[in-house]
């Protein structure tokens, strides 16, 4: 070991080590060791070139289980002997969260879990990062210090490139214990999904295969490497130019390529990339590298539109690596495809599918996927049958494979018989009709039979989203979302930016009202410029307006350019996560404040501005005589305002189903905030996920609201409903229910439905 380490002092790491200890892990790859020696050896090195006291390699095993494969400094008799499972002690957690963890005290952490085995009672200080692969969590890696230490930066990335080196020989499968592994099914088979775009399908399936794993990583010339990316993302950039130019694709899709060009240009991912190959690292595995890291924040985000903007930058990752290599002619497009294809992946992204000759393919198959996935929103426009959820596609078929989708049951049949074939006919033309019946009313108000017009809006997150030709009419667009194109990019957008995102929106939005949701950020939408707060309860910590009233800046910036991009037209502003009218009133008086210093700078002002909150903490439920005489609107988030009232985690697989928004005690909330703002006047939405279903669409009509705003997919069928149903029959049989049923009201209301014609899909 070199020299002690100062107690107390920071633990500092220069750019030449960290190419000394590439061009070291350069070496050990050439050289003939089995896999646990290589693995040993690296640790040492580690342990040595970073001067601490311990290095430790922990492998992720079935189960949820990490395994301390390999170590310097702790009992080597702990090595196949030590365990922890996901979550448990430091490791754990590093393991759970997937990020980086830096601990000066170890002992005196709440998640610190002593090993006896392992003899650390000695070791204080730890640093650790995730091993991840392709998405994967692989293991974790460790480094340990005898005295307090405060570990830089600088040392964590260098973990991070080292992990890099380690995930590689740990996804050959070097290190992998011998399973007993299920013979593949064979065979006839009916395998359940879920079903995304409609229709039915036959043909032969292709599998989609995704480049993913760096052919080389590392390098000796950082500077040649560097230039090969800059002309990779250069022709990345032109391929998605060409894709916009060929493509015949409407605004709104375009819009989806325009992401990817953002992607590309973003200075603070290219500098992080640059930055991984100076460190010793080839262009291949600098861009799996960052990208690695940007999709595991994004994993650990629980909103699900969020993460489904992983599958972008996976095939944008993918299209850069393949780029790289000069001989590698992947032309998905010139592989001879069956003229009746099914395609089989496990995610995609739009750009990956469009090298395929579309007029082929027949149906999609995903393991991954959902109805606002960037990739859906183009095949749905190509009415492409789509079915996700399988899980083990890549096990399950094969090329050549005899497959018929279902995705309106939500089914896939390997080899089917006549009868399955025969069976599936008649479903499909049921789902024709359903589509058929949704177009003829695309133009049609959303109005009861006894007369009472409903609102149906859309909810958006990216100008892209404003799907005006998706087949379904709405009224505006009733949740804007501006969190993502934060998150998206490694550096704060600035006033300018926002400026041009917003009024992107608005134009896609035509004459349409657009509510602009400000930042909802915190919890587990956390910005990459952010340093993280460590909370025993994200949900209801520092987020959201919380969090952006305590950094004003931001949320002057943000209000900023939605006055400045509303410029001439209405504006409509909403605020998240109000808890108190007091919390209101701060921020409405900022947005004020900047309409003053707009006017006063010479800038034109938005026509109307209009300022309102969600409804989303039940504490606003009992201000509401003081909320309604500030706000111009309220929209009520069902979903958090649900998981707040009965104490349940929506994120919790255990516990999300056990209550329902049906059921007497949450109705009776909302019946109540609706009727308190008709009295007073004021607009009331709502904009949660209980608005997109027909059957629950139906109770809010019957509850007496007027306004829904809903995912764009959902717009057929609840108009469908509302078209209908009789709203007054409605409002006296819920009067009743309520009244005398503590119950569950489901099974009720699904009935009256059935009894009164009411369509609920």
């Amino acid at each position: 070991m070199m020299g002690p380490i100062m107690e107390n002092e920071e633990h500092k790491t220069d750019r030449i080590s960290v190419r000394q200890i590439m061009k070291d892990l350069r070496a050990l790859s050439v050289r003939d060791f089995s896999p646990e020696e290589r693995l040993d050896k690296i640790v040492a090195l580690v342990a040595e070139k970073l001067k601490v006291d311990a290095c430790s390699c922990y492998i992720a095993r079935p189960g949820d289980i990490l395994e301390l494969c390999a170590t310097w400094g702790l009992d080597k008799k702990a090595v196949h002997e030590t365990f922890l499972r996901l979550g448990e002690g430091l490791i754990g957690e590093i393991a759970l969260q997937r990020k980086p963890l830096i601990v000066e005290d170890a002992w005196a952490h709440s998640s610190f879990v002593y090993k006896p085995e392992t003899k650390e009672k000695s070791f204080k200080s730890l640093a650790g990062v995730p091993i991840i692969r392709s998405n994967k969590l692989l293991g974790v890696l460790a480094v340990q210090t005898k005295k307090i230490q405060s570990f830089s930066q600088d040392l964590i990335e260098v973990l991070e490139t080292i992990s890099l080196v380690l995930g590689e020989m740990l996804s050959w499968g070097l290190f992998k214990k011998k399973e007993t592994v299920a013979a593949p099914p064979s065979g006839r088979q009916k395998i359940e999904g879920t079903g995304l775009i409609s229709g039915f399908a036959i043909g032969r399936v292709i599998i989609h295969k995704r480049l993913e794993q760096p052919a080389q990583l590392l390098a000796k010339d950082s500077q040649k490497e560097i230039q090969k990316l800059l002309k990779a993302l250069d022709r990345v950039e032109q391929e998605v130019n060409r894709i916009l130019a060929t493509s015949h694709m409407s605004g709104s899709q375009s819009d989806i390529f325009e992401t990817y060009l953002m992607f590309i240009k973003d200075k603070g991912w290219i500098a992080k990339m640059t930055k991984a190959i100076e460190t010793g690292l080839s262009a291949d595995a600098a861009v799996q590298k960052i990208g690695d890291e940007v999709t595991a924040r994004m994993e650990l985000m629980t909103d699900p539109y969020i993460k489904e903007r992983i599958h972008d930058v996976q095939d944008l990752v993918g299209r850069v690596m393949r780029h790289l290599r000069r001989g590698a002619k992947e032309a998905r497009a010139k592989k001879k495809m069956p003229r009746q294809t099914i395609l089989v992946a496990k995610s995609m992204g739009p750009a990956e599918l469009l090298d395929y000759d579309l007029k082929k393919i027949k149906g999609i198959i995903l393991e991954e996927g959902s109805q606002t996935m960037h990739m859906v929103i183009v095949t749905r426009s190509m009415n492409i049958p789509l079915i996700c959820g399988i899980k083990n596609v890549a096990q399950i078929f094969s090329d050549g494979d005899l497959v018929a989708l279902d995705a309106t049951g939500g089914n896939v049949y390997l080899n089917p018989s006549d009868d399955t074939l025969d069976a599936l006919s008649d479903q499909t033309n049921r789902a024709r009709r359903l589509r058929a019946k949704y177009t003829a009313m695309r133009d049609l108000p959303a109005v009861t039979e006894d007369g009472i017009k409903i609102s149906l809006n859309m909810n958006a997150g990216l100008s892209h989203d404003l799907m005006a030709d998706s087949g379904f009419s709405y009224d505006g667009i009733g949740l804007y979302r501006t969190e993502l194109p934060f998150m998206l990019t490694e550096n704060l957008p600035n006033v300018k930016t926002q400026t041009a995102i917003y009024k992107r929106a608005l134009m896609q939005a035509k004459d349409k009202p657009v509510i602009f949701r400000t930042l909802d950020i915190g919890s587990d939408k956390v910005l990459p410029y952010f340093e993280r707060q460590t909370e025993e309860n994200p949900a209801m910590g520092w987020r959201s307006i919380r969090m952006t009233l305590d950094r004003r800046a931001l949320l002057r910036n943000q209000l900023s350019a939605f006055l400045k991009a509303a410029a001439g037209r209405d504006l409509y502003v909403m605020f998240p996560m109000i808890s108190c009218v007091r919390e209101f009133q701060e921020a409405k008086n900022t947005l004020l404040m900047e309409m003053e210093q707009e006017a006063e700078r010479g800038g034109k002002l938005p026509k109307s501005v209009k300022i309102g909150t969600m409804l989303e903490v039940p504490s606003l439920v009992f201000q509401l005589d003081e909320l309604l005489k500030e706000v111009d609107f309220v929209s009520i988030g069902t979903n958090d305002l649900m998981q707040f009232m009965f104490a349940a985690d929506r994120g919790n697989p255990t516990i999300w189903n056990r209550y329902d928004p049906l059921m007497p005690a949450f109705l009776k909330v909302l019946k109540t905030v609706n009727d308190k703002c008709l009295k007073a006047g004021v607009p009331c939405s709502v904009c949660g996920e209980m608005a997109g279903r027909p059957l629950e669409a139906m109770t809010l009509v019957g509850l007496g609201f007027r306004s829904l705003s809903m995912n764009p997919a959902s717009l057929g069928a609840v108009k469908a409903a509302v078209r209908s149903m009789h709203r007054a029959e409605l409002e006296a049989y819920l009067k009743r229910q309520l009244s005398t049923v503590s119950e569950n009201l489901r099974e009720y209301l699904r009935l009256f439905a059935v009894d009164h014609g009411v369509f609920i899909g």
